[in-house]
């Protein structure tokens, strides 16, 4: 599944939130060579509970707008992002 997430590097924590029926995502890592999209792949990976080689980037390497490819069915992705808004 395709899935387009807003990134806000260089934050306090790293954390899942939705507005409206966009995701959001919260990032510690800063937006310098690539270490906030290295990072992202790595928290999807942990909150998703999948292996880094079932994530990958496709658009969006120097913009806030990312398209993420995700090798998982969409409710299962659309679940366990819910499930981070809650804890």
């Amino acid at each position: 599944m395709q899935i387009y997430l807003k990134v806000k590097p260089n934050q306090r924590f790293d954390k899942v939130e939705k507005i409206g029926k966009d995701w959001q995502i919260r990032l510690k890592a800063p937006a310098i060579d690539g270490k906030a999209n290295d990072h992202l792949v790595i928290y999807l990976s942990k909150v998703l509970d999948l292996p880094k080689s079932r994530i990958r980037l496709l658009k969006g390497q120097t913009s806030r707008i990312k398209c993420v490819e995700i090798d998982a069915e969409e409710d299962f992705v659309t679940g366990k992002l819910t499930e981070q808004l809650v804890s």
